[in-house]
């Protein structure tokens, strides 16, 4: 029976845990966290993006792929963007609840983004859960490089169980961007891992999602066929379980 990929998650296992979506360079698995995105949102939760990807307006694009008016959404005040790509290659955008800083530094970055949560986004993260995207961690890694990026998030790791202790951290992937050795430490400290896998046949791209790791007490590793469909414009992302 096929369904959605956000039924590969226990809601109540949820909140307080960091999930990996780790892909590879032609996966469609991008699109996962983007959806958990849309879904926390649309379930009254404030999303806080550290975008590393791209251009924003890009960001803006790649959410409506899954349904989600991320524009709209800033101008609501339900998500807000730490733009770390536009500030350090300067293609800022005039929108609400974008914000960058004056330079994007390992020594001083998480301490920038920490007055960024305490001043500008206090109000936001107050009475609602928080839903964190890193959207991408290989993009960190490209603009701060592999060694900073496994400090800086270990920093985060922390300061934001105290700050924050329910709040769902959501880390995107591509392995083909970084090491082995980075993969593994990702995956290591995740509470939810899911592994994309693509290769190519005849008849076009097929996927599979392995999800790898979970935080309950019954769990086990499974596998899924994964496939994106169109209906009305937008993608739907499903996914179907494979029999052991």
């Amino acid at each position: 029976m096929e369904m959605n990929v956000i039924d590969l998650f226990r809601e109540e296992y949820l909140p307080g845990s960091t999930v990996s979506i780790i892909y590879d360079a032609y996966s469609s698995a991008w699109r996962i966290p983007l959806l958990l995105l849309k879904h926390a949102v649309e379930n009254g939760s404030v999303g806080i993006v550290s975008n590393y990807a791209g251009p924003i307006r890009s960001l803006i694009r790649k959410t409506g792929t899954v349904g989600f008016d991320m524009e709209k959404a800033l101008h609501d005040g339900n998500v807000a963007v730490i733009d770390l790509f536009g500030t350090r290659y300067g293609s800022k955008e005039s929108l609400p609840n974008v914000f960058y800083l004056d330079k994007v530094e390992p020594e001083t970055l998480n301490p920038k983004i920490d007055r960024i949560y305490d001043v500008y986004l206090r109000e936001l993260v107050r009475y609602r859960p928080v839903f964190r995207l890193v959207y991408t961690l290989d993009g960190v890694s490209l603009l701060l490089g592999e060694e900073n990026t496994l400090k800086l998030l270990n920093q985060t790791l922390a300061s934001r169980t105290r700050q924050l202790p329910d709040s769902i951290l959501v880390l995107a992937l591509n392995r083909d961007v970084v090491s082995t050795r980075f993969v593994a430490w990702v995956s290591g400290i995740s509470d939810y891992v899911i592994l994309a896998k693509s290769w190519l046949e005849e008849k076009g791209l097929k996927e599979a999602l392995y999800l790898i790791s979970a935080p309950y007490e019954d769990f086990e590793p499974e596998m899924y066929s994964f496939r994106v469909t169109k209906r009305k414009g937008m993608e739907k992302l499903r996914v179907r379980k494979i029999s052991p």
